[in-house]
């Protein structure tokens, strides 16, 4: 009887433990520090930000990467040209590679670790694309609103609370 209540037992803690917290993509408004919504993610899942560029007035685009339980990395960045605040000395990164495919230059292996990343959405051409969803930010918030981006561990049901998915996805 010991026995079976031990694998029991074990079996409810494994099944709580990888059923427990997963990573979760976070929106917040930064300066009212109120809760826009959570997408669900997994490790190494990427997400990323699109927006044209205010000065160069083209298509910029930032790739995130979920970096395990630290949070999350920037992982690319793609532009269509070079110009005002476009980064352009990589030479002393070691992974760090430059391509330019279909018009687009893209900067891979950054791999630089951030904790947040704030975006003023200023126009309506930011988008946030999440693992084949889409959404245009412009209708998820009003114009001028700084947004905070974040990687956080919550439960497994969090999504169901707090979910984006439903609210403007363009799928």
């Amino acid at each position: 009887m010991k026995k079976w209540r031990w694998h029991t037992f074990f079996l409810l803690i494994t099944v709580l433990i990888l059923a427990g917290s997963h990573p979760y993509l976070v929106l917040r408004d930064f300066h009212r520090q109120e809760l826009i919504g959570v997408v669900p993610m997994r490790l190494q899942d990427t997400f990323q930000m699109e927006w044209i560029h205010s000065v160069e007035l083209t298509p910029w685009r930032e790739t995130y990467r979920v970096a395990g339980l630290s949070g999350m990395e920037l992982a690319e960045t793609s532009f269509r040209s070079f110009g005002a605040g476009v980064p352009a000395n990589f030479q002393d990164q070691h992974d760090v590679h430059l391509t330019v495919h279909d018009g687009w230059i893209t900067v891979s292996g950054l791999n630089e670790q951030r904790d947040q990343v704030l975006y003023l959405i200023t126009r309506e051409d930011y988008t946030l694309f999440v693992e084949g969803s889409k959404w245009r930010l412009a209708s998820l918030l009003p114009l001028g609103t700084s947004l905070e981006l974040s990687v956080k561990w919550f439960p497994w049901w969090y999504r169901y609370v707090h979910g984006l998915e439903k609210r403007g996805s363009e799928e």
